[in-house]
């Protein structure tokens, strides 16, 4: 399963790369622009961080997953999910908003 998502994710970005999708065209001029830029600059900062805190990312706060399902994907305890995930929050925040990251 993890691999599959992981599998996902590369096909995701790469798709959103090489194509535009057709309704972009239609946005033009009506704050489109800006909210691509906050999706370009929020794939930027999940792409720094490391894999580690890219998986836990990507269940809890993408897919949604509960903490202890993807604490049981990834075959970590709780606790480490939950520091990784904080520790994740923190950098992707600190990079979001141009201050040096601590992580």
């Amino acid at each position: 399963m993890k691999n599959a998502w992981i599998d996902e994710v590369r096909s995701r970005i790469r798709r959103d790369n090489i194509f535009a999708s057709e309704e972009a065209g239609e946005h033009v001029g009506d704050g489109f622009a800006e909210a691509h830029q906050q999706r370009l600059a929020i794939q930027k900062a999940i792409s720094l961080l490391s894999e580690d805190h890219r998986m836990v990312v990507g269940l809890v706060l993408v897919d949604g997953m509960a903490y202890q399902e993807a604490a049981d994907v990834l075959e970590l305890p709780l606790g480490t999910l939950m520091s990784r995930l904080a520790r994740a929050r923190s950098a992707l925040q600190a990079s979001l908003s141009d201050q040096p990251r601590t992580v």
